[in-house]
């Protein structure tokens, strides 16, 4: 999965389904740009499959559900 980019990085080098995406060169991999965006209680969609909503905008799986992220050792909807 990708993570957030920085608050310094905010040069758009792609753009695609899942947003905006800029360059670390520091780091050298892509980051995501689209501000991940809290649901409010009951709108996530992976609630009603009894799975969490993530806190952050890594995706590591994408189903027909929709994309999934990984903590605090459980899947959670993105």
């Amino acid at each position: 999965g990708y993570t957030c980019c920085d608050e310094n990085l905010n040069v758009v080098y792609a753009h695609d389904e899942n947003g905006d995406w800029s360059y670390d060169f520091k780091k050298m991999v892509w980051c995501g740009l689209t501000p991940y965006i809290e649901p409010e209680k009951g709108e996530c969609w992976s609630e009603k499959l009894g799975y969490p909503c993530c806190k952050s905008c890594s995706v590591y799986e994408t189903d027909e559900n929709g994309k999934w992220g990984y903590e605090n050792k459980q899947w959670c909807g993105v």
